[in-house]
């Protein structure tokens, strides 16, 4: 096999020694892809498998199978059609978010510094085992799930409208399915009528979202019965040099009584330090915690402190102060928080994380914010924690098996993935399914301008539209490449 190289083979197998050899290993492991699918290539077997190269790295697989489930799902059309209209509308709400966010992540590049926007290439595809935050087992099963229902959603639809589904196929990257296809009959979609055509691309994108939603259902029912295995409240970040640290209390050391009143909630906490004042002393009884499990019971001395004044020397004027109502001589215990959660929590703060809007102690309001923030609250929960959807401190306060912990790591991942897969591919950009329901939102705009006005022919706002998309499609290309590019440069 070694004899048999050609130079462009030699060449790609060099690249991809020295590029991993530099600390490089997304681009080493880009380079091999190419240098292995070349030879699969002149060797015969992509014909065999049906399969073709994407990019030169990339691996396209063809398959027929399917057709007859496909068939069985989308005879109801009229009930599909309905979740095509359904679809289209949901993902319109969405491609305004994620131009929004493609939008406000331009803007913050004028205002960072380099180390700020650089992102590494494989962190940008966020491959399952490769990139930061993302484990293998669930996250892989999740993906293939996930890609499946994704392109299903496409293919029942155009189904629904009468049109033909060729295969479907899988887009793999060194053995990790990184997408997937229903290749339809082209001519048949670019023949459809527009609102047809965005229904089939609203469709793949709702699957995910919709079940997504379906998922985080079942993952808050189910976690709602676990329950915690003890009671208390506790801090997982105590300021330095302040009441709480001079008094001994450490980060989550439970605290269950406090002036021989129990504590059993955070709620319980805090409203004792509600009705302090600064320079009051508190007798509090903890667990205290060595960093794996939580001792015997032990008694501290809390001299409290000002809050008012902690803020002012943090260079918080008086007037913000004033508009959040701190007030002079509010008692300060010398905790903070993190982006996991609150300043002072409960022993069920990792479950209540996950329940997110579910959680049924949260007032109306709270419920509200939940709900607005919890997909980002989600999404961001595996990088902050490199993987896990708790900390090993919440775990351990939770009273589940490790077969319980397992199934509830898998509803999360799949939520995670469908998730994140839906709302990815709404980028506005084509040929992610935002930007082809741009394309055609774009036509039917001026088309409709055009009918009012009579001054736009529709082949011309056909071609009107194209090019706005196109370019639309490549300056948000542009946006994500810059990160990239400072990623590779830096």
């Amino acid at each position: 096999m070694v004899l048999t190289l050609s130079m462009r083979d030699w060449f790609f197998l060099i690249l991809s020694a020295v590029a991993i050899s530099s600390g490089r290993i997304f681009l080493g492991i880009l380079f091999l892809n190419i240098f292995v699918l070349s030879i699969l290539q002149d060797r015969g077997y992509l014909e065999k498998w049906n399969a073709t190269k994407v990019l030169g790295f990339i691996l396209m697989l063809r398959t027929s199978k399917g057709q007859k489930t496909l068939e069985k799902i989308s005879r109801p059309r009229k009930f599909w059609r309905g979740f095509g209209e359904f679809s289209i509308w949901i993902c319109l709400i969405m491609l305004l978010f994620t131009t929004l966010i493609v939008i406000l992540s331009f803007i913050s590049i004028f205002t960072s510094t380099r180390d700020q926007i650089s992102i590494e290439p494989g962190e940008v595809l966020l491959i399952p085992g490769v990139s930061t935050g993302i484990p293998i087992f669930w996250p892989i099963i999740a993906l293939i799930v996930a890609l499946i229902i994704h392109e299903y959603g496409h293919g029942i639809l155009m189904r629904a409208h009468g049109m033909r589904v060729r295969s479907f196929g899988l887009l793999i990257f060194s053995f990790i399915p990184m997408g997937a296809f229903a290749e339809p009959e082209y001519r048949e979609v670019l023949k459809a009528p527009k609102r047809e055509r965005m229904r089939i691309y609203a469709a793949g994108p709702t699957v995910n979202l919709v079940f997504s939603f379906i998922l985080i259902l079942i993952l808050a029912i189910g976690i709602s019965g676990i329950n915690s295995t003890m009671q208390g409240a506790y801090s997982a970040a105590i300021v330095v040099d302040g009441p709480a640290d001079e008094g001994g209390l450490e980060p989550y050391d439970l605290i269950i009584e406090v002036n021989n009143q129990s504590i059993r909630n955070g709620n319980d906490l805090r409203e004792i330090l509600n009705s302090s004042r600064a320079g009051e002393l508190l007798i509090v009884k903890i667990l205290p915690f060595d960093g794996n499990e939580w001792g015997d019971e032990q008694t501290i001395q809390i001299t409290l402190g000002d809050r008012y004044e902690q803020y002012r020397s943090q260079n918080i004027s008086e007037n913000d102060l004033e508009r959040a109502g701190i007030n002079e001589g509010d008692a300060f215990l010398g905790v903070q928080g993190d982006s996991l959660g609150p300043t002072i929590r409960d022993t069920e703060q990792g479950k209540n994380r996950l329940m997110g809007p579910f959680n049924p102690d949260l007032t109306t309001g709270q419920r509200v914010i939940s709900t607005i923030i919890y997909p980002i609250e989600m999404l961001s929960i595996p990088f902050q924690l490199n993987g896990e959807i708790m900390t090993i401190e919440e775990q351990k306060m939770l009273d589940f098996s490790i077969i319980e912990l397992f199934i509830i790591e898998g509803l999360f991942w799949f939520f995670w993935i469908n998730f994140l897969l839906g709302f990815a591919n709404l980028i506005p950009v084509v040929p992610f399914d935002g930007g082809h329901i741009m394309r055609d939102l774009i036509n039917s705009i001026i088309n409709w301008t055009g009918e009012k006005s009579g001054l736009i022919h529709s082949q011309k706002a056909e071609i009107i539209a194209t090019k706005t998309s196109n370019i639309a499609s490549l300056l948000f290309f542009i946006i994500f490449l810059i990160p990239i590019l400072y990623g590779l440069i830096i």
